[in-house]
């Protein structure tokens, strides 16, 4: 399996790239979207200016015929002077949009040439009659307009129309090249977007692939940590169970052998004492001092087997047991332990008798030791096909969440064992209550 370090660095690079990919196509749409713009603002403001000056011609063009018309009827001298500077003023400004034209193609400039020509001999023939007196203008006004400022006219407004004609031909060329030239952005976009789809599809397959592979080992690994804690419970189920049969052992043999050896020692202290003369004082002092010392072992052997194992917990039931202790308790202490009991069965299972009383025992021995309280009450009750244990103490309490020693780990463990549940509720200075839910086996 791959290690970590080498799987980051392949999902960094695998995102990386990605990211890498969409950020240069991003960046090189923006830069040929402003190419472009720019391209197509250059280009329209160019056939707007063309387009312009082209009017502006035409224009002063008809302008100047109507200058020269008024200059050729007009009989006042005067109003035919203002004719000649008008005509000489818009000629002149009409020659200036002509000589500031930009062709763009060389049909558009053999166009612009010819009306620049015709234009030109247009004016040679204007400044002529220019020259003319004033009886010969009037004489000649209507032939001259008629066969040279009309045609002229209708020259210029042909040659104008062809050039602008060639200007919308050429700026449809133009957009054609941009619709081209976005064209071939698009499917360098859609190129780039496939091959960063294609990547991103790879890596997330591997993503999937390595994830299923992972939940694969996880589930095998929780598995074997659920087989191994099965194994654990087992073995500690049966640690238990082998304990207190040991236990159970412990404490037969020890009443059964060492307790009824020591009561025949008693016994034939007592005889041996019928056959000692009274007179013999010292040899009567002796034999008191071993009778006392054997029924003192006698009370610490049946001490010693009750406490490993009671008999009556299996004579008489678990009430007169926890009685019993809560008296031991009590005696060797001065904690008032008080056992209460409710709606209990008198035939429950061994493993659940003696769960109860070995929780009580310790959790007795932790409020002697630990709690400093002066009184403890122990009360077992039958409740919805449970058993319920609660053992409360006036002591000084502890913080739960911080403080968990092995004997409370180990009432856990037993009372888990049997499929219940333990829970402590305690805070400094408030005392402490243990509570413990046993199921009950059904009838």
């Amino acid at each position: 399996m791959r290690s970590a370090p080498g799987l980051r660095l392949a999902l960094v690079l695998g995102f990386g790239g990605m990211l890498l990919i969409f950020l240069i196509a991003a960046v090189d749409a923006v830069r040929l979207l402003r190419e472009m713009r720019v391209e197509n603002k250059v280009l329209r403001d160019a056939s707007l200016e063309r387009s312009r000056r082209l009017s502006s011609i035409r224009s002063y063009v008809l302008l100047s015929e109507n200058y020269i018309g008024d200059y050729l009827f007009d009989e006042d001298e005067q109003r035919t002077a203002e004719h000649l500077q008008q005509l000489q003023d818009a000629w002149s400004r009409m020659l200036a949009d002509l000589a500031t034209y930009r062709t763009v193609t060389i049909e558009e400039a053999v166009l612009v040439n010819a009306l620049q020509e015709l234009l030109i001999k247009h004016w040679s023939d204007v400044s002529r009659a220019m020259t003319w007196p004033p009886g010969e203008r009037r004489r000649s006004a209507a032939s001259f307009y008629g066969e040279e400022i009309l045609p002229v006219r209708t020259a210029v407004l042909e040659i104008t129309t062809q050039v602008e004609a060639v200007d919308a031909r050429q700026l449809a060329a133009a957009e054609a090249a941009i619709q081209g030239e976005f064209e071939t952005m698009g499917r360098q976009l859609s190129v780039v977007l496939e091959v960063a789809l294609g990547a991103a599809l790879l890596l997330a397959a591997g993503c999937i692939f390595y994830i299923l592979r992972i939940e694969a080992q996880n589930k095998r690994r929780y598995e074997q940590i659920v087989e191994g804690r099965g194994a654990l419970e087992q073995l500690s189920a049966r640690l238990v169970d082998a304990q207190e049969e040991e236990r159970r052992s412990i404490s037969r043999e020890l009443h059964d052998e060492v307790g009824q050896t020591l009561s025949a020692v008693l016994v034939d202290a007592a005889n041996l004492a019928n056959r000692i003369p009274p007179s013999d004082t010292v040899a009567h002092q002796y034999l008191e001092s071993i009778r006392t010392h054997a029924d003192s072992s006698v009370n610490a052997i049946r001490n010693i087997a009750l406490l490993l194992r009671p008999s009556m917990l299996d004579d008489l039931g678990l009430i007169p047991a926890l009685e019993w202790q809560a008296r031991e308790v009590s005696r060797r202490n001065g904690l008032k332990v008080k056992v209460t009991d409710e709606n209990v069965p008198d035939t429950l299972p061994d493993d659940l008798r003696t769960c109860i009383y070995r929780v009580v025992q310790q959790a007795l021995h932790n409020v002697a030791t630990h709690s400093g309280a002066h009184s403890a009450s122990v009360n077992v009750r039958r409740e919805d096909g449970s058993l319920i244990l609660t053992v409360e103490d006036d002591g000084s309490g502890f913080d739960p969440s911080r403080t968990k020693g092995v004997g409370l780990l180990g009432m856990e463990e037993r009372v888990q064992q049997l499929g219940g549940r333990l829970t402590i509720s305690s805070e400094p200075g408030k005392g402490t209550r243990l509570g413990v839910r046993l199921p009950l086996p059904a009838r």
